[in-house]
């Protein structure tokens, strides 16, 4: 039987209150009337049998079958011997006997009183209408004068009893639809077909029972051998069960999982309509979770998912759903949030993460970043989710441990970001990716030492594209691996052929940016390796450039694959220095040979920012200290370049001097500012 989930009054005038009312006055009034009819002379009527039949359905109700379904409520056989003691002794027995198994049931599934009181009455009444049948057909019986026997013409008012009882008990519980915002007739028809199947299971054993009882001889007695198919049936729908179950929840911290979690969200959209109320959707990532796997082990995380889980589902209402998503990400599904109370949920998630998690003595603060997104008239499950999925990324990009909530410009720009890893996947095969070249020059000589190689994308419908407007994205999909790769090639390629074929350009040096992505990669160092060979260039000659940020993302691998790329001659340099958080101990351990100055610092130079000059003085100093090479980016005006010279800097790059240019200008370029050769 399909249960209502919330409780309005009893009283206040409704189509629950008068439901429950009148199932349950009239309900326990048939039982009254039926115990009341139980007098010892009946019971000694049917003596042995009905005693056998009762604790028949005592065990059942003990172990009841449950069906396959994750959720729901058993299917018990109890049915099956009620409706056999009707079909033999009448109704105050078969009434007797349902109200005894529905108590013992809403006991030991520890239901609320009103719904122990309501279920006695209504199953009460499903039974005496299929009673109803029997007197219209002619074939009722009583204690004292049993049904003398069941033949294949007794099998349509048969069916029609379990039909009536079926539709009888399904419209009484529909009755209740209303406490939960369903109309009476949604809440018929929700789950019928699955009660109809599942109880006419049950109630096809009834009539073979009643066949046991009445054919004398102690046959009774065989009636628990009935027991031991029913009792294979119920193991096979336990197993069935568990391994619903086991498909539809997460194996480590025993939420629901994905399937289910789209399940739940659909249903919960589906009461969102009919009660006009709002479905919101929070996506969680942990912060930083990685950290905790690399420092403490996967055991440890394992540990503080499972303990997150727990702490999460503390704050949420009945009804509310808590799923996990996938590694470290977590959903909640919330139905009927107003509006202002959105904030009060995400400061709940913030709570129950605050306080610290403990693994063997040590203390690991953990936070989380939180996408929001609330249905729409026409949301489904995949959109919600993926809205939500959206605002997380936006939050985590925005500085993690934020909530955000998702807006159509999130999709819009998903949306192009999409289009735009599809159009890199095919600038990749189609060869409309260029590398252009941008001089670094020696401020005392004014003369070319080298270059800095910048990707550009030749969009066929575009135009030339920067990489503000694509490395994002590549570095999102990892798309940022090939295209580096290839990059890297190209530049070595040219400048390889540039030094052995330009007078003057022998010791030319390229530098090449490096990303996250490509610094974790495992084939690093022997894509590296290769790429030299095939040149034939020296290490020295080509620099990679890694970002502040990523430097100090993840300090100890980050050493490790450093390192490794030292040992092959390959100088290194920390890209736009001074925009990150970069100690200077940390600085000191790494395996870098240059420190470029960024452009917000070079752009104060010239006298119009005083405090410019003391902060480029400041680094340059400092680079000087740990034997670093110092080049400023972003040169724009003489006044840039001079207070540089002046300040001790010698390398230099910027508009000053050239914007990056093509492979094909760069020898006229090098003709032009020839680079001064430092060999013996």
């Amino acid at each position: 039987m399909p249960a209502a989930r919330n409780v309005p009054s009893l009283w206040r005038p409704s189509m629950f209150a008068f439901t429950w009312q009148l199932s349950t006055w009239l309900g326990w009034s048939l039982v009254v009337l039926s115990v009341v009819a139980l007098s010892p002379s009946t019971l000694e009527a049917m003596g042995a049998p009905l005693a056998m039949v009762a604790g028949i359905i005592v065990l059942s109700e003990l172990r009841p079958v449950v069906m396959s379904r994750v959720e729901g409520n058993p299917v018990s056989i109890s049915l099956a011997f009620v409706f056999a003691a009707m079909y033999v002794w009448g109704p105050a027995p078969a009434l007797g006997l349902m109200a005894g198994a529905v108590i013992l049931s809403e006991l030991l599934q520890r239901k609320p009183v009103w719904k122990l009181m309501f279920n006695v009455g209504q199953y009460s009444i499903s039974v005496a209408a299929a009673w109803l049948v029997l007197v219209v057909a002619g074939a009722t019986a009583s204690p004292f004068t049993p049904m003398d026997g069941l033949t294949i013409a007794d099998l349509p008012w048969v069916v029609l009893s379990w039909a009536v009882y079926h539709v009888v008990n399904v419209g009484l519980v529909a009755g209740l639809a209303h406490s939960d915002g369903e109309t009476w007739w949604q809440s018929f028809t929700d789950e019928f077909w699955f009660y109809t199947v599942s109880g006419a299971a049950v109630l096809a054993l009834s009539p073979i029972i009643a066949v046991v009882l009445l054919t004398g001889s102690n046959a009774w007695i065989l009636l628990p051998l009935l027991l031991l198919p029913l009792l294979a049936v119920q193991r096979a729908a336990q197993m069935s069960r568990e391994n619903e179950r086991q498909a539809m929840h997460d194996p480590l911290t025993g939420l629901p999982n994905r399937a289910l979690l789209a399940d739940r969200i659909e249903q919960a959209l589906a009461r969102g309509t009919r009660q006009h109320g709002r479905v919101t959707v929070l996506f969680l990532d942990v912060d930083l979770f990685k950290v905790v796997n690399d420092s403490l082990g996967h055991a440890a995380g394992d540990r503080l998912l499972v303990e997150m889980a727990t702490r999460l589902g503390h704050f949420l209402r009945p009804g509310d759903t808590l799923a996990r998503f996938g590694g470290d990400e977590f959903v909640i599904v919330c139905d009927d949030v107003p509006e202002d109370e959105v904030a009060g949920l995400v400061d709940r998630v913030t709570e129950a993460l605050s306080d610290p998690f403990e693994f063997e003595g040590r203390a690991v603060t953990v936070t989380a970043s939180i996408g929001i997104a609330v249905a729409g008239d026409t949301t489904d499950a995949d959109t919600l989710l993926r809205d939500a999925d959206a605002a997380m990324y936006r939050a985590k990009a925005a500085g993690r441990n934020q909530a955000i909530v998702f807006d159509q410009g999130m999709h819009d720009q998903a949306a192009a970001r999409l289009e735009a890893e599809f159009g890199l996947r095919r600038a990749l095969e189609k060869g409309e990716l260029r590398v252009y070249f941008q001089p670094v020059i020696d401020l005392h000589t004014e003369s070319t030492v080298g270059f800095e190689a910048l990707v550009r994308w030749k969009h066929p419908v575009l135009g030339l594209l920067s990489p503000d407007e694509f490395v994002a994205v590549a570095e999102e999909t990892g798309l940022i691996v090939p295209l580096g790769e290839w990059v890297l090639h190209q530049s070595l390629r040219q400048t390889a052929q540039w030094r052995a074929t330009i007078p003057g350009s022998q010791d030319l040096w390229v530098a090449v940016n490096l990303s996250a992505r490509q610094l974790r990669a495992p084939n690093l160092v022997q894509m590296l390796t290769e790429a030299l060979s095939e040149v034939d260039m020296p290490p020295s000659a080509v620099r990679l450039e890694i970002t502040e940020s990523v430097v100090m993302d993840e300090i100890g691998p980050t050493i490790a694959a450093l390192d490794s790329i030292r040992s092959l001659g390959i100088s290194l340099a920390v890209d736009d220095f001074g925009t990150g958080y970069s100690s200077l101990s940390y600085l000191k351990s790494l395996p870098v040979t240059t420190i470029k100055i960024d452009r917000s610092f070079v752009d104060g130079l010239g006298g119009t920012d005083p405090s410019a000059p003391a902060l480029v003085d400041a680094i340059i100093s400092m680079a000087r200290a740990l034997d670093l090479e110092v080049i400023a980016e972003g040169v724009e005006t003489p006044a840039q370049a001079r207070t540089l010279r002046q300040l001790g800097a010698r390398v230099a790059q910027g508009y000053l001097w050239s914007r990056p240019i093509e492979a094909a200008r760069v020898p006229e370029w090098l003709t032009q500012h020839a680079p001064v050769t430092t060999r013996a």
